[in-house]
């Protein structure tokens, strides 16, 4: 027998659904970050950090949160 649960605060369901959308997004970008890393440096895209290196998942992670914002407007 299956049992939906309403979320009883509204808040906190569009807090899950943010970090649900959020998470998606970091691995889509992670992945996107990994396989620039494996160009040679001359063919890599622009970095957004006036070229001060990062590692991937802080560099994801900036990202994510520069551009999930938009998604939203």
């Amino acid at each position: 027998m299956t049992v939906l649960v309403q979320p009883s605060d509204p808040i906190a369901a569009e807090r899950r659904q943010y970090r649900l959308i959020w998470g998606i997004v970091f691995l889509v970008v992670l992945a996107i970050t990994l396989a620039a890393r494996l160009l040679p440096r001359r063919l890599r895209p622009w970095s957004p950090h006036g070229g001060s290196r990062m590692s991937s998942i802080a560099e994801a992670r900036a990202v994510t949160n520069t551009v999930l914002p938009f998604a939203f407007l």
